[in-house]
């Protein structure tokens, strides 16, 4: 993630009760993006528009009928729906095992563990990716991030073609980033976004989600359209979709004694375009 773009402050709303089921703490602007990679043929840096904003309203209206939700409380739905992955790069801080994957009655938790087994590190955290994939629509999770610094709370896509769609990747206390990035060369391009955001992501769940089309990549926040990337129609193969967290110092200082610390998630919601 390396970028600089100057985008305008966005201020961004809460959800509504009636679709949250509570008061969701929202965070009350959004900063001008920080980082941006240069733009590239297949992802164009845009304006948000009105149009874009009554489109994601449209979705999370509750007048649509979902392709696919689930709210991660049942632990036999969750071994059938996901692939639990297990991995070691020896850049992260932990591996990644399925014993930080835990289905509970409160949803999902992405739970930081001591490690089992081989590991080069002594921690391990969680990643699973969807055994179904999906073409173009619009994609929300509701997640909170970690309380400490050092580990990456991520919600993404990757498809077919080997574009990746990170729709939120949050560093405690309120830094998110949103980007693109086309991994058919060794090396990868990439292009996206960065803000600090007011408030703390650690502390309430917030709704990240993305509309994705033929054309463009939408950004969305508790229900606010915050970013877009015009795609010249490069991204056309389905995507699965994944939660993972990773202990890296990318994402700030990793405590000496992360265990117990967990990204939590309550629910996906996937609509179909």
């Amino acid at each position: 993630m390396r970028f600089s773009t100057s985008l305008p402050a966005i201020p961004l709303v809460g959800l509504l009760a009636a679709l949250a089921g509570a008061a969701t703490p929202a965070p009350a602007q959004m900063a001008p993006p920080t980082w941006g990679n240069p733009d590239q043929p297949w992802g164009t840096r845009r304006p948000v528009t009105a149009a874009d904003q009554a489109r994601i309203a449209s979705y999370r209206s509750g007048h649509r009928a979902p392709a696919f939700q689930t709210d991660f409380t049942d632990a036999a739905a969750l071994q059938l729906q996901w692939a639990l992955q297990s991995d070691d790069h020896p850049d992260l801080q932990a591996c990644r095992q399925p014993q930080s994957v835990i289905a509970t009655p409160a949803g999902l938790e992405l739970k930081t563990l001591a490690a089992v087994g081989k590991c080069h590190a002594r921690w391990s955290t969680g990643f699973l990716i969807s055994r179904s994939s999906y073409s173009y629509g619009f994609f929300e999770a509701r997640f909170r991030a970690a309380d400490i610094s050092g580990l990456n709370n991520a919600f993404w896509l990757v498809s077919a073609s080997h574009f990746e769609i990170d729709v939120a990747e949050v560093h405690e206390p309120n830094d998110l980033g949103m980007s693109l990035h086309d991994w058919t060369t060794s090396s990868g391009t990439s292009v996206g976004f960065d803000s600090k955001l007011k408030g703390d992501f650690s502390r309430g769940f917030h709704d990240f989600g993305v509309l994705w089309t033929p054309t463009d990549i939408v950004y969305e926040v508790d229900g606010r359209a915050i970013a877009a990337i015009a795609t010249h129609g490069a991204i056309d193969k389905p995507v699965d979709i994944r939660f993972s967290t990773a202990l890296a110092p990318f994402a700030g200082k990793v405590p000496a004694d992360p265990a117990g610390h967990a990204m939590s998630v309550r629910s996906l919601r996937v609509y179909p375009l």
